[in-house]
């Protein structure tokens, strides 16, 4: 089944142009430079993150380059973050996964 796509090269009579140039210009750049976008995504993160309960299990002790997260943090599934997700459904609002609080659960 072939899908048939449309290539914008105007913007669309509800959008002016200058939103629209600056959106094609965010699109470029963040689809240009995947790998330094996604380091620095990574990086915000894990300041951002760098005192909860699960990065501290790792011994990270506040580290947030990439290679020591790569390093110490290994490849987890659902089952190993359940007890986590637990005690966040049950209440517990203190930074385990993430340094705010996690007020909901979507699937």
């Amino acid at each position: 089944m072939a899908v048939e796509s449309e290539i914008l090269l105007e913007p669309p009579s509800s959008i002016d142009e200058n939103t629209f140039n600056k959106t094609l210009e965010f699109i470029e750049e963040m689809t240009k430079n995947t790998d330094s976008v996604q380091e620095r995504v990574l990086a915000e993160i894990l300041a951002q993150n760098a005192e909860t309960e699960y990065l501290k299990r790792f011994g990270l002790n506040g580290s947030i380059d990439r290679e020591s997260f790569k390093s110490k943090v290994p490849v987890v599934t659902y089952d190993d973050l359940l007890p986590d997700i637990q005690r966040i459904a049950n209440g517990d609002l203190s930074p385990i996964l993430c340094s705010h609080p996690i007020s909901e659960f979507l699937t």
